[in-house]
């Protein structure tokens, strides 16, 4: 992956924004309510900076990427869980996975989403329209993966994530996925919070869960006041009595490198090698569409790849 430096060097500045980005795990209403939170404002600002996004895309994509995030928590070893969305609206979709090592990487199907006229647009719900969303988890040591899909009903990630829980998964849960902006347009902050009742679960527990989360607002403007997720959870869950569990990194990042990308061009049929050597272009250009770096080859190395 070629990774943007949104730092300029600064690795003091680095350091300091890679210490905040942490998913915590809690329970509470004894232990009856398990939660995951996430501070995850250095990751949107890397994914805005690699897929060179504007404020709306950064919005769209950044909830997306917290919400994986989130549901990430509780993988193991291997394991993966990738959330899609396909849509007739001008957002026309997005990809976003995530694995047990708090790695997430994902775009946008439209980058610009276009808009005809920006300023009649009141609701993100308008911009996806119909459409489905899908959670597909692919677990260490399974022979498949498996896949839940719901129509989209609210036009809201974390709103249709909690419908497609309830309807695909009979759990009840409730997101909140939050970025923040400046008056520059700017990430200032971003982060989410993820709520599951457990089995047995006593009614009124959940409602006062459900209640409890609807006043949490601004959940990036928190994080850009250097509020903690602890202090956030803490204080608006003492009803519940939140018990924090353990914590674990999150961070921007796709395993795609140049090699990886030289290999799948030797494995093109004979005859696109040849016309590639004949015709170029030179340098060749490969873009991960996860992450949008883009890796060039030039005559030289298409030679020796290609004709190896």
């Amino acid at each position: 992956m070629i990774k943007k430096d949104i730092f300029q060097h600064d690795v003091k500045a680095q350091f300091q924004a890679s210490a905040k980005e942490r998913l915590y795990r809690f329970l509470m209403a004894d232990d009856q309510i398990k939660g995951v939170v996430v501070h995850g404002t250095r990751m949107v600002k890397e994914m805005q900076a690699n897929h060179d996004l504007g404020p709306l895309e950064t919005l769209v994509l950044g909830q997306a990427y917290i919400a994986v995030a989130l549901m990430s928590a509780p993988l193991k070893g291997r394991d993966r869980i990738a959330m899609k969305i396909q849509c007739s609206g001008p957002i026309k979709g997005l990809d976003v996975e995530g694995n047990a090592f708090g790695e997430i990487r994902g775009y946008l199907k439209a980058n610009p989403i276009e808009i005809k006229n920006p300023e009649k647009i009141k609701w993100l719900s308008t911009l996806y329209g119909a459409g489905f969303l899908s959670v597909t988890r692919y677990i260490e040591d399974t022979n498949r993966p498996y896949t839940g899909q719901i129509a989209l009903v609210h036009g809201a990630i974390a709103e249709d994530l909690a419908e497609y829980f309830l309807t695909s998964e009979q759990i009840p849960s409730g997101f909140i996925l939050s970025v923040a902006f400046d008056e520059n347009e700017n990430v200032t902050g971003a982060g989410g919070i993820f709520l599951q009742a457990l089995p047995g679960a006593q009614p009124d527990n959940v409602a006062r869960a459900e209640n409890l989360i609807r006043n949490i607002n601004a959940l990036g403007n928190c994080f850009a006041q250097n509020q903690t997720p602890e202090s956030i959870i803490e204080t608006g869950f003492a009803d519940l009595s939140p018990r924090f569990l353990d914590s674990s990194r999150v961070e921007f990042y796709c395993p795609c490198t140049k090699e990886r990308m030289g290999g799948y061009l030797k494995n093109l049929p004979k005859k696109e090698c040849t016309d590639i050597l004949a015709n170029g272009p030179f340098p060749l250009e490969l873009r991960c569409h996860h992450c949008n770096s883009v890796y060039r080859f030039s005559q030289k190395e298409l030679t020796g790849l290609l004709t190896g």
